[in-house]
């Protein structure tokens, strides 16, 4: 088969998406080498992030650069150029499709809280997708979360749903951490003990309980460990504000962006991961931080949840004072310490990213039924 692959989010910093999207094409290649992928991308810097030269690979760059056309008129027209079988739209479909396809499904909040996201980015976002839940063949929905309220909620019949979980890759496991952070203090300035924090700084990640809880840990423990945080401010000067209520400002270091080859010392230097979100698809960095050998701190929400198992503290993502407990018990019980980085290891040994291909190839499979 000629399949295409429509990405939006490689070499754009685009978080959670952006590893899917690149991810998924470099373990479709590593394990297909029968059917041929044209992946068509947005920018020209999506190529080298993706990275795969193989004969079986080629690439689309859309021109022009303008997204309001090469979406709309560029793609279709070339995927019928192009003589594709079908193709997969990895975050939103073109309006207008020349070809069969399949969808993939990253999020819901979305449609339930679209007060997370800029009131015209959301309207064009909810517009391209409502389409694609129409008239794509198949939905691929990154947890089981996510398929269950495509059903109950955008009332998709459950034939048209599939489970591709998203993975971790082999990269992410425990590095020496004297040697991780000796490297983050000489390039990034980090100094430890610090608690982690990674995703983007906005009201959906829950980043403001975040800072409130680890304000609150600091006067229930008197622990002299900063508080990192790692990406990019909706916010920034609503953030600031926050830290400076709580009097935070020498122990709170903020960055905007660390490459993903450097976010295994990231994780495994510090004394714990936070990330109570408040709604996710997925939740890529509680499994990254886990195979980092790093204990979590997350949400009894959305699908967090069923990610995490029983190898992270789960807690109420709208209770400063329960993520604070969990941040306690992790700092003053060794031996819960102890179990869930245990725990967490062979958890995230589960979720691969050459699972998540095998399971998108049944569904491309199919797709020529």
């Amino acid at each position: 088969m000629r399949i295409g692959i429509f990405v939006i989010t490689p070499g754009r910093r685009g978080g959670g998406p952006e590893t899917y999207e690149i991810e998924l094409v470099r373990a479709l290649a590593r394990n297909d080498k029968r059917n041929e992928y044209v992946i068509y991308c947005t920018h020209p810097e999506a190529v080298g992030a993706i990275g795969v030269q193989q004969e079986n690979v080629r690439y689309r760059v859309l021109q022009p650069k303008s997204r309001f056309v090469s979406i709309p008129v560029t793609l279709p027209a070339m995927l019928v150029k192009d003589g594709v079988d079908f193709f997969h739209a990895t975050m939103v479909p073109p309006p207008i499709a020349t070809k069969p396809y399949l969808l993939s499904i990253l999020c819901y909040s979305n449609w339930s809280h679209p007060e997370f996201y800029q009131s015209n980015v959301v309207r064009r976002l909810n517009a391209l997708l409502n389409i694609g839940v129409k008239k794509a063949k198949y939905l691929l929905c990154i947890s089981g979360h996510l398929r269950d309220n495509m059903h109950n909620l955008k009332h998709v019949p459950r034939e048209r749903l599939a489970l591709t979980y998203m993975g971790v890759g082999p990269e992410f496991e425990p590095k020496p951490r004297d040697q991780a952070a000796a490297f983050l203090a000489e390039k990034y300035g980090i100094r430890s003990p610090y608690i982690l924090f990674v995703g983007q700084q906005q009201e959906r990640k829950n980043i403001f309980r975040v800072i409130d809880a680890y304000a609150g840990f600091r006067r229930r423990t008197g622990s002299d460990a900063r508080l990192v945080l790692v990406g990019r401010p909706d916010e920034p000067g609503a953030i600031r504000d926050a830290i400076e209520r709580h009097g935070l400002q020498s122990m709170v270091t903020r960055i905007r962006y660390i490459p993903h080859r450097e976010l295994p010392e990231l994780y495994s230097a510090a004394e714990m991961f936070v990330f109570p979100s408040l709604w996710e698809g997925f939740g890529i960095p509680i499994l990254e931080s886990m195979a980092c050998g790093t204990v979590v701190v997350t949400s009894n929400v959305t699908c967090l949840p069923e990610v995490a198992g029983d190898a992270a503290v789960i807690a109420n993502p709208e209770s400063v004072e329960e993520i604070c407990d969990g941040m306690v018990r992790l700092a003053q019980d060794g031996s819960y310490r102890t179990d869930l980085i245990h725990r967490g290891l062979e958890r995230a040994k589960l979720f691969t990213w050459d699972n998540c291909a095998s399971a998108t190839r049944e569904m491309y499979a199919r797709m020529s039924d």
